[in-house]
């Protein structure tokens, strides 16, 4: 399955983005405050309608303004015109403190961006 998971017990709280029309590069879909001191464990996105263009859309996932992933690739990515799960790995950084600020935010797509776009993050207690 892509995207990573976590177990359901340890979960204390999600961070979700959403976009219903084609999203654009730069667009933010969410933003929160942390509230406690939490780990960053599981990252999902999946688009429901297909963008268009032969390229990908891929989203990321910032803290204070900087990537969860320290390498570029890693970030959740899928296919232009494919639907379903983007493909990503386990973040890089995954210590939140209170009051780091979490944003979800579209940093590339082909043509035109993926629809009914939906992100999120499990955040588990330490």
């Amino acid at each position: 399955m892509a995207g990573t998971h976590t177990g359901a017990a340890s979960v204390v709280d999600t961070f979700q983005g959403y976009a219903n029309a084609a999203v654009t590069a730069a667009q933010y879909l969410g933003e929160t405050v942390v509230l406690f001191p939490c780990r960053l464990t599981a990252v999902k996105v999946y688009a429901a309608t297909a963008g268009t263009g032969a390229g990908n859309t891929v989203v990321d996932l910032l803290r204070n303004g900087t990537s969860v992933w320290s390498t570029a690739g890693n970030r959740p990515t899928l296919a232009a015109t494919s639907t379903g799960e983007f493909t990503n790995t386990r973040p890089t950084t995954w210590t939140l403190d209170p009051g780091d600020r979490l944003a979800w935010q579209v940093a590339s797509v082909s043509t035109t961006g993926h629809a009914r776009l939906s992100c999120s993050a499990a955040l588990e207690r330490p």
